[in-house]
């Protein structure tokens, strides 16, 4: 019964999401004012979005920005999140993030709790469909928990400013490099 009610949470959370209530065009804003500063960077997130990580780190040229950034998401514990949109700009803190998540993940949503879910958890439902849609709703449970255990080194520190640092270094790292394959 509780898996049936998680599928039926999942299903509720991608209608919405299709619906437009779960969207943060303000996120969505600044995070593509701070990709326009450097086009290399913006190039290699959205071809990241739209063909996925994996695909994209498989066919990266080494040496390339598109290969340090994919290879640092690839490392890193949160990395499959940089597929939602405003991501690189996320203020909540990870280990918060991940707490609501987690939340939003396990819980069954009813009519009653969905007020209280479009209010709260709105964020952590876009994160989660976007984990269930990558993996399916089991392994998407699963990597949560290795994310929650693996992220305590910078739990405290926001999402958005992890992310940033992170694509910084490829930037940092390659200031020659102008192919983004």
């Amino acid at each position: 019964m509780k898996r049936v009610n998680c599928v039926l949470s999942a299903t509720m959370l991608v209608l919405l999401s299709g619906c437009g209530y779960f969207g943060s065009d303000d996120k969505q804003q600044l995070e593509q004012a701070w990709l326009a500063k450097d086009p290399q960077l913006q190039q290699v997130v959205e071809q990241i979005r739209a063909n996925g990580l994996d695909v994209v780190a498989q066919s990266a040229a080494a040496g390339t920005v598109s290969a340090c950034v994919t290879q640092k998401l690839v490392q890193d514990p949160l990395g499959k999140l940089v597929n939602v949109e405003g991501s690189l700009v996320e203020s909540a803190k990870v280990a918060e993030l991940l707490g609501d998540l987690q939340k939003v993940m396990e819980q069954d949503v009813s009519f009653e709790k969905l007020a209280s879910l479009l209010q709260k958890g709105a964020d952590a439902a876009v994160y989660a469909k976007s984990l269930i849609e990558q993996q399916g709703l089991e392994q998407a449970l699963q990597s949560l928990k290795q994310m929650a255990l693996a992220s305590e080194q910078f739990a405290k520190q926001d999402l958005g400013a992890h992310f940033q640092q992170l694509l910084l270094e490829c930037k940092t790292t390659e200031p020659t490099s102008t192919s983004v394959n």
